[in-house]
C-alpha cells in the first residue's frame, strides 16, 4: 500500500475547508435565531440559509473524517490503539450527524413541515406536529451520540499525539485541550441542562475554526514526513507478516 504526501495534503485542505465550514455551521443559525414559535420553525423549510446550513454540515462532517483520518496515519505505528479507536470515534461522529442532519432535511423539512404548511384538515395538522415535535427527542439522543463520539476522539489523539515526535506532541496539546473545552457542553448533554456550555459557546465560532486551520497548516507541511513515517510502518508489518 503506498500513501503519498498528495494523500496528507489533501487531508490538509479537507481540514483548512472544514475550518471555513465550522464558520457557517455555528454563525449561519444566528441569522435565524428569531423563528422561535412553531409556525416559525415551519416556515425555516422555505429558508434558503437554514438550507444550505443543513447542507454544509453534511459535506463538513465527511471532511472532518478524511482529515482526521490522515491525520491519524503517521501515529498509527507508535500508537496504533489510540489512533484506531479515535478515528472510529471521529467516524461514529460523521456519521451520527449526517444521519442527524438528513432526517432534518428529508423526514422533517420536506415531509413533516411541508405536509403541515399544506394541510387543511386540523386532524392532519395535529399529527403532523406531534411528528414533528417528536422528533426533537430523537435529535437530542442522536446529539449526544455525536458529541460523545467527538470528545472520545479528540481524548484518543490527544493521547496518541502526546506520546509520538516532538512535532505530533503540539497536536496533542491542542487536542487535549480542545477535549476540555468540550466537556462543559458534554455534560449539559447527559444532564439536559444549559448550566456550563453557554460560557463555553465561543468555542465554536472562535477555536475550532483555529484549530482545525491549524491542523491543515501541519499538515501541508509535515506531508514529506507523515508519507514517510507511515511508509517505514507499512515495511516493518509486511516483515513481520514475511
Amino acid at each position: 500500500m503506498n500513501f503519498t504526501p498528495r494523500l496528507f495534503r489533501f487531508g490538509a485542505v479537507c481540514a483548512l475547508l472544514t475550518a471555513l465550514t465550522t464558520l457557517v455551521v455555528h454563525v449561519m443559525p444566528n441569522l435565524r435565531s428569531d423563528a422561535r414559535s412553531f409556525e416559525q420553525q415551519v416556515d425555516l423549510r422555505l429558508n434558503s440559509l437554514y438550507l444550505i446550513n443543513r447542507w454544509v454540515v453534511l459535506f463538513h462532517c465527511a471532511l472532518v473524517v478524511v482529515s482526521m483520518f490522515a491525520l491519524g496515519l503517521p501515529a498509527v505505528r507508535r500508537e496504533p490503539v489510540a489512533v484506531i479507536f479515535g478515528f472510529l470515534a471521529f467516524a461514529c461522529f460523521g456519521f451520527t450527524e449526517i444521519l442527524r442532519t438528513a432526517i432534518s432535511i428529508f423526514a422533517i423539512n420536506r415531509n413533516g413541515r411541508a405536509v403541515y404548511a399544506s394541510a387543511v384538515d386540523p386532524a392532519t395538522r395535529e399529527h403532523f406536529r406531534a411528528f414533528i415535535e417528536s422528533y426533537n427527542g430523537i435529535n437530542d439522543a442522536l446529539f449526544f451520540i455525536f458529541y460523545t463520539a467527538f470528545t472520545v476522539g479528540l481524548i484518543c489523539y490527544g493521547i496518541a499525539f502526546l506520546r509520538t515526535n516532538s512535532s505530533m506532541s503540539q497536536l496533542g496539546i491542542l487536542f487535549t485541550v480542545w477535549a476540555l473545552l468540550n466537556l462543559p457542553g458534554w455534560i449539559d448533554a447527559v444532564t439536559g441542562s444549559e448550566l456550563l456550555g453557554r460560557y463555553f459557546e465561543w468555542v465554536g465560532p472562535v477555536f475550532q475554526p483555529i484549530a482545525r486551520a491549524y491542523v491543515g497548516v501541519w499538515l501541508w507541511r509535515n506531508a514529506g514526513w507523515a508519507a514517510a513515517s507511515v511508509a517505514q510502518s507499512w515495511q516493518r508489518f509486511n516483515s513481520l507478516r514475511a
